[in-house]
């Protein structure tokens, strides 16, 4: 029996972070054609620098800096065919987003960012990088101030980007709260909180709007679902209806497939939407994403991607 114990202690966690099994091709996305832009959500499994900025910030060294920076670049570039605009999730600072746009810049695509600090502890932020034709105006953040039980209820404050063209709307990033702990009574009211807030927030807008990120929920999981069920009463249309059922998902949980990574757009926006594509290649790959250190791949999430018309 002891050694049935000592097996399974060693031989789980293996298990658990390994690689799904019968994954589905690594792949990317099109390109967007004269007609249309592309927008894209990724969520970049903490990419951060090479300085402690926090008691709870784990830097990395410069070397891994420079490689993360290099493969999300190229992944970027390579697989995702360059989006117009990427809304981002886990990105540590400005200065990091600006390495990155560097880079992409070296690959022939000029990025500008988008960026402000919020109020996660490990220094996480959502951001934006945009490149021509689009052109963008005020940026703004929402309830960065708004408390929960004596701390900030987001800790990643959603991100309002003014898109001027070539489409007028309001580009919202979001980050929500993870479901870790979700049993605990607070961590499930925090996340209906939140999903709750935005929402109202979203019903009482006029201008056309999109919404993107790591929502951190889906459809059809139970307790899971219940942040995602609040959101949709929003009444915004969620684009992975586009996709074919087997395709609906951006990350792997114990490898199950899950959507976790949403974009969401008012009703009068969908006819300017042509298509919807997710990447794969990132997603179930536990193992060697934390032996690369995210280099390959690059994230934990696939990327999902919506084309508008021009």
């Amino acid at each position: 029996m002891r050694l049935l114990i000592l097996i399974t202690l060693i031989i789980f966690p293996l298990l658990a972070s390994a690689d799904c099994q019968r994954l589905a091709p690594a792949r990317g996305v099109p390109a967007a054609s004269d007609q249309t832009w592309a927008l894209a959500t990724l969520n970049l499994w903490r990419l951060r620098d090479d300085r402690k900025n926090s008691e709870l910030d784990s830097p990395v060294s410069s070397a891994v800096l420079e490689a993360r920076v290099n493969a999300v670049a190229e992944f970027v570039v390579a697989k995702l065919n360059a989006p117009h605009v990427l809304a981002l999730q886990e990105v540590e600072n400005r200065a990091v987003l600006d390495r990155l746009a560097d880079q992409m810049a070296k690959r022939g695509y000029r990025y500008r960012s988008v960026l402000r600090e919020g109020n996660d502890p490990s220094g996480m932020d959502v951001a934006v990088l945009y490149r021509s034709p689009v052109k963008i105006g005020a940026v703004r953040t929402l309830f960065s101030d708004q408390q929960f039980h004596g701390h900030a209820l987001y800790s990643r404050p959603p991100l309002v980007v003014a898109l001027e063209a070539p489409l007028a709307a309001n580009l919202v990033v979001v980050h929500l709260r993870s479901a870790r702990d979700l049993k605990k009574t607070w961590v499930h009211e925090k996340r209906q909180t939140q999903a709750a807030l935005l929402a109202n927030w979203v019903t009482a807008q006029t201008p056309p709007l999109i919404v993107a990120g790591d929502f951190n929920t889906t459809w059809d999981a139970g307790r899971f679902s219940d942040s995602y069920e609040r959101f949709e009463q929003s009444g915004l249309l969620n684009l992975w209806q586009s996709l074919p059922e087997k395709e609906r998902y951006s990350f792997r949980h114990r490898c199950r497939p899950q959507a976790l990574d949403h974009i969401w757009v008012t009703p009068g926006l969908k006819t300017f939407v042509s298509k919807i594509a997710v990447s794969r290649g990132n997603a179930g790959r536990y193992d060697s994403l934390y032996g690369s250190k995210g280099v390959a791949p690059v994230s934990d999430h696939d990327a999902l991607v919506v084309y508008f018309e021009r």
